[in-house]
């Protein structure tokens, strides 16, 4: 475990990290996660050792929203190890078999549920068929699997954070005031007299920072943009 706590880039990293799942008998692995509840599972923080060709049929197909893995690890916190009868619908048993055919037969899957409201998933697969010595093996390799799970939990907030950066809505100044007041629990008309501007001016702004935000309220904009330090609450 020592090159992963002490890894000095991302790269060093994850290779340790794909490293010990190679040592515990899984040559794919896949690590995927919101650094927050607000961002959208397409923009989640994915690293992988998945063929290149199925990260893409999966992504334009929008498989995130049927994987029965990622809607396990959305609402549970135990591993689910994978056999043919989760795939339930015909979407998702058409999924499996496309998975097969890139190396994805047999794996197990570790929802991640981390400190700072961080979601996701740690996937562990190989090529073996998925019979009772592959159980068996799952049942030795299960607990230095966990314990890799909550060491990549607690090792990738920087990597995690970077990412985050990049999906930060970007705000015009006026609308970084707009939200500020609104978190100061200024409404329309008082806002529209701070800035010297119309009510349907700031009514404007403030349908683009839903938007941006992508959100119903003003408010629930004005709470996230705190969170992520873009304004000052006051």
């Amino acid at each position: 475990m020592a090159p992963l706590l002490n890894a000095a880039d991302e790269a060093e990293w994850f290779g340790a990290i794909t490293g010990l799942a190679e040592t515990w008998g899984f040559d794919k692995l896949l690590i995927a996660m919101l650094p927050r509840p607000t961002i959208r599972l397409e923009d989640a923080y994915i690293r992988s050792t998945y063929a290149p060709a199925w990260r893409r049929t999966y992504d334009e197909q929008g498989m995130v929203h049927i994987d029965p893995t990622v809607a396990h690890s959305m609402t549970r916190s135990t591993p689910l190890i994978w056999s043919p009868d989760i795939f339930e619908t015909d979407a998702q048993q058409a999924m499996f078999e496309e998975a097969r055919s890139h190396g994805l037969r047999a794996g197990v899957t570790l929802p991640i549920h981390g400190p700072n409201q961080e979601a996701g998933m740690m996937c562990f697969v190989n090529d073996t068929n998925p019979n009772e010595a592959f159980w068996r093996h799952i049942d030795v390799a299960l607990p230095n699997l966990l314990l890799l799970r909550d060491l990549v939990i607690d090792t990738s907030q920087k990597h995690l954070n970077t990412h985050a950066q990049t999906l930060l809505p970007k705000l015009t100044p006026r609308e970084r005031e707009c939200l500020k007041w609104t978190a100061r629990g200024k409404s329309t008309w008082e806002i529209s007299h701070i800035l010297n501007c119309s009510e349907a001016v700031v009514n404007f702004h403030m349908k683009n920072i839903r938007t941006k935000f992508g959100v119903n309220s003003r408010r629930a904009a004005a709470v996230i943009a705190a969170q992520l330090g873009l304004i000052d609450p006051g």
